[in-house]
């Protein structure tokens, strides 16, 4: 063991990021004022909305290349927070939208719902109660299911692979850790025994035997 920090504090340090980021972002979509019925109001949703979208697709793209190039130094924290972005921008769009032009949006009448209800149709369960019903409003969804069938489809099957290469990583470092630690302790356990004789480590000396004693010298007969 070194001074360093643990592994599993300095991962859950690492992990306050995108938590925290959440919240941000929900703060932020809360907060930003949206309730003027206008077509201007219209026309900077959709604005906005479509280049949040584009600069998303961008950034998970850079994220697939980067996976695809054998780069597996990928932040996990920043893909998850990519996801948090898509669920967001997508939320604010039909809120906006559903503001502007009341019956877009059949059900939607909060922000917590188009947050329900872009939640809903990213997970494609589709319970109903919430659902497009103008043709911007489908217009909005068709272009979300692509993007999630496109972009946050890859960017999940990165943040599994991510899992279980480091589910693996920590697997390896486990078990390298415990061979090495068996090892000092049969080490030490061999020493403690006695199983090392220091005195064979001197030079050995060949010793007589009988049949060598017996035999008579050279110089000498028999009487």
């Amino acid at each position: 063991m070194t001074g360093s920090e643990p592994p599993d504090k300095g991962g859950i340090i690492s992990w306050r990021r995108p938590i925290i980021s959440f919240a941000g972002l929900l703060i932020a979509y809360y907060a930003v004022p949206s309730g003027f019925r206008s077509d201007a109001t219209f026309v900077l949703g959709v604005v906005l909305t479509t280049v949040a979208v584009c600069v998303l697709g961008w950034a998970i793209a850079t994220q697939v290349r980067r996976q695809l190039s054998g780069d597996t130094d990928i932040a996990l924290q920043t893909l998850v927070t990519l996801v948090e972005l898509v669920v967001v921008v997508f939320a604010y769009g039909f809120y906006v939208l559903e503001r502007s032009h009341p019956g877009e949006v059949a059900g939607l009448q909060t922000r917590t719902d188009a947050l329900y209800f872009t939640v809903v149709t990213m997970t494609t369960i589709g319970y109903g109660d919430v659902h497009a019903q103008g043709q911007v409003a489908r217009g909005l969804v068709i272009v979300q299911a692509a993007f999630n069938l496109i972009f946050v489809g890859a960017l999940v099957s990165i943040v599994t692979s991510q899992l279980h290469t480091r589910v693996a990583e920590r697997a390896h470092a486990s078990s390298t850790a415990k061979g090495k630690t068996d090892a000092a302790v049969q080490k030490d356990q061999v020493r403690s025994d006695g199983g090392v004789d220091e005195r064979q480590d001197g030079p050995v000396v060949d010793q007589p035997t009988d049949a060598a004693v017996d035999q008579p010298g050279e110089g000498t007969k028999p009487a």
